[in-house]
């Protein structure tokens, strides 16, 4: 039974072959043979954008399911300190938690018929939520920026090299 693999998800594979290219031999090592020769099978192959060693890789333009499945390779293959990765497994686990709270609260039928009532009552809220939100994002963006730094450093030290 084949899935079908959206355009995107190509696209995103076809980045992450180029990054993983980049990496230095040792961190290459740590990530399965059977998943790097997948996403090469399945990438898009029209797509030839290849990422530089030159560039820091927050500036290359990833899409951000590129970014989705870089930060699954760190979490699963590259990062070795343990409690880093129980930091980063809470950080996903809420960040999971609140995306499937949000898909309820959007889809709720009832919510939908009292969001046309009150329109300009939910950009305030909306406002508000956006607000309460921002110290998790900046959360989100230290793991974000520490996970940037250990991949320009791999680069560096590969480019150094």
């Amino acid at each position: 039974m084949d899935m079908e693999i959206s355009k995107n998800t190509r696209i995103a594979y076809a980045e992450i072959d180029s990054f993983i290219d980049l990496l230095p031999e040792k961190e290459k090592m740590k990530i399965p043979n059977e998943l790097v020769e997948m996403f090469r099978k399945e990438k898009d192959k029209e797509t030839t954008k290849k990422l530089s060693l030159d560039i820091p890789i927050e500036e290359q333009n990833l899409n951000d399911e590129t970014w989705n499945l870089i930060a699954l390779l760190y979490l699963e293959y590259l990062c070795e300190d343990e409690e880093e990765k129980k930091e980063l497994e809470k950080i996903y686990e809420e960040n999971d938690r609140k995306y499937m709270q949000e898909m309820k609260e959007k889809y709720d039928p009832d919510k939908i018929f009292k969001e046309r009532e009150k329109a300009r009552n939910e950009r305030k809220n909306k406002t508000k939520e956006e607000i309460q939100n921002l110290p998790i994002l900046k959360t989100k963006e230290n793991i974000i920026q520490k996970i940037i730094k250990f991949i320009n450093k791999l680069f560096k030290n590969k480019n150094g090299n």
